[in-house]
């Protein structure tokens, strides 16, 4: 019964967190924020992931976790290479 209020209490938690990480994702200031950002809604999306398994006592869950952590790892791999390859020293904030 006990644990059931933690988990609830950490989904609420990790749910306003990635909330403001994808304000941060949409308000940049430059691809590597953006980068940043990304990475860290992908270790969020793992986390609920595995925390709604816990809670529903789904342990299938736990592989689309794994490969949530597989996909934003490469998402973000991907965005680093972009950035690596791009000619840009010093990014510029987004004008609108």
């Amino acid at each position: 019964m006990v644990i059931e209020i933690w988990l609830d209490l950490l989904l609420a938690l990790l749910g306003f967190s990635l909330l403001i990480c994808f304000i941060r994702l949409y308000l940049g200031p430059n691809p590597p924020n953006r980068t940043v950002a990304f990475d860290t809604i992908a270790i969020h999306a793992v986390a609920i992931i595995a925390l709604f398994s816990m809670r529903s006592n789904a342990p299938v869950l736990l592989d689309a976790a794994v490969v949530t952590a597989v996909l934003g790892f490469v998402g973000t791999m991907m965005l680093a290479r972009y950035m690596e390859q791009s000619n840009l020293q010093d990014w510029e904030p987004d004008e609108d």
